[in-house]
C-alpha cells in the first residue's frame, strides 16, 4: 500500500470522513494487496458503513478482503480463536446496531471457510440473521438460504448435529413470523434442521450412526420429495440405544425403542395424533401448530415413522 493511500487511511480513522474517490482508491489498494493489519481491516468496516449502498462491487470485495485476512493471515492460519472472534464481533458491532447484511455475509463466510471458530461466533451469526427475518416480518427464500447456510456451516456449534441453541433459534424466529407470507423453502428447512435436532438427541452415542444424522445429508437436499433419509432407521433402533439420553431410564429406553423400531415398520400414515400432538407440547408447548411445525411433523411421519411414538414412550 503506497504512502498517500497510508495516509488517507490515518485521516479516515481520525476524522471518519472521505470523499468518494478516497474511498474507491483505499477499496482498490485493499483488494489488490490484501489487508495486512488490524488497523487497516477496521478502517475497511467503517467503509463498509459507506459504501454498501453506493458501491454494487463493494461486498464480495468487502468479504473477501476481510476473510482472508482472519483465516490466511493472522496466525493460527484457518482457525479464528477466541480473542479473534471477540475482536470480529466488536466491529460489526461497533455502532451498537445489529450486523447489517454485509457484515452477515462475512461472518457466514468465515464460518463456512474456517477449519473452527469459536461457538460464540456462529451463535452470533444465526442469532443475526434470525433478527433480521423477525425485523422485516417473514422469511424470504434469500434470508432462508443464509439460515441454511449458517447451519450447514456449523464450523463453531452442534459439529455434525443441529445443536439445541440452534433449534431453538429456529423455534424462536417461528414464532414471530408463523401466520406471515413466509417463502416455503422456511418451512422445509426448519423440519429438517429441528430434525436433525430431535434425533440426534435422543442417541446417546449418535456418531455410531453419524452419516445417517449429519447435519450435511439434511440440510443441502431442498427437494421436496427429500425421501430416504431415514432409510437404515428401522434397523438401527434394534441395534442403538435410542432414547437413552431423553429418559435416563434403561427399562423405559428398551420400551420406546422397541416401540419406534416396531413403528418404523408400519405404514408413516400410522403415527397417531397423539403422538404428533406429544412431539409438538414437548418441543414447543404453545399450543398452536404453525405451518412450519406442521412441516416438521409431516417430514418425521414421511421420513423417521415410529420416532415420535418412541418419544412418547420414553417420557
Amino acid at each position: 500500500m503506497d504512502q498517500e493511500t497510508q495516509i488517507i487511511m490515518a485521516r479516515v480513522a481520525k476524522v471518519g470522513e472521505m470523499t468518494e474517490t478516497e474511498a474507491h482508491r483505499i477499496v482498490n489498494e485493499i483488494y489488490s494487496d490484501g489487508i495486512v493489519s488490524r488497523g487497516e481491516a477496521e478502517t475497511l468496516f467503517r467503509l463498509n458503513e459507506t459504501l454498501s449502498a453506493t458501491n454494487p462491487e463493494w461486498g464480495s470485495r468487502f468479504r473477501e478482503a476481510l476473510t482472508d485476512f482472519l483465516i490466511k493471515r493472522e496466525a493460527p492460519e484457518g482457525w479464528v480463536t477466541d480473542e479473534e472472534a471477540d475482536w470480529l464481533l466488536a466491529q460489526v458491532h461497533n455502532d451498537g446496531e445489529h450486523p447489517c447484511l454485509e457484515e452477515i455475509d462475512l461472518l457466514i463466510e468465515v464460518l463456512r471457510k474456517a477449519d473452527g471458530v469459536p461457538a460464540k461466533l456462529a451463535h452470533y451469526t444465526l442469532d443475526a440473521i434470525a433478527h433480521r427475518i423477525v425485523e422485516a416480518g417473514k422469511a424470504t427464500q434469500v434470508m432462508v438460504e443464509r439460515v441454511r447456510f449458517a447451519l450447514f456451516a456449523g464450523a463453531g456449534d452442534g459439529g455434525l448435529w443441529v445443536s439445541q441453541h440452534e433449534a431453538s433459534v429456529l423455534f424462536d424466529t417461528n414464532d414471530a413470523i408463523a401466520n406471515a407470507e413466509n417463502d416455503p423453502s422456511w418451512n422445509d428447512l426448519f423440519a429438517r434442521a429441528v430434525g436433525n435436532h430431535l434425533m440426534a438427541r435422543a442417541h446417546p452415542e449418535p456418531r455410531s450412526i453419524e452419516d445417517a444424522l449429519a447435519r450435511e445429508a439434511w440440510l443441502e437436499d431442498t427437494s421436496v420429495n427429500p425421501g430416504g433419509l431415514f432409510a437404515r432407521m428401522g434397523a438401527s433402533f434394534f441395534d442403538g440405544s435410542w432414547f437413552a439420553a431423553v429418559t435416563h431410564d434403561r427399562r423405559k429406553a428398551e420400551k420406546a425403542r422397541m416401540a419406534a423400531a416396531e413403528a418404523a415398520t408400519r405404514e408413516a400414515e400410522n403415527v397417531t395424533d397423539t403422538e404428533n400432538e406429544w412431539l409438538l407440547a414437548n418441543v414447543q408447548g404453545d399450543g398452536k401448530v404453525s405451518p412450519a411445525e406442521q412441516a416438521l411433523i409431516d417430514f418425521l411421519r414421511a421420513e423417521a415413522p415410529g420416532f415420535t411414538e418412541g418419544l412418547a414412550s420414553a417420557a
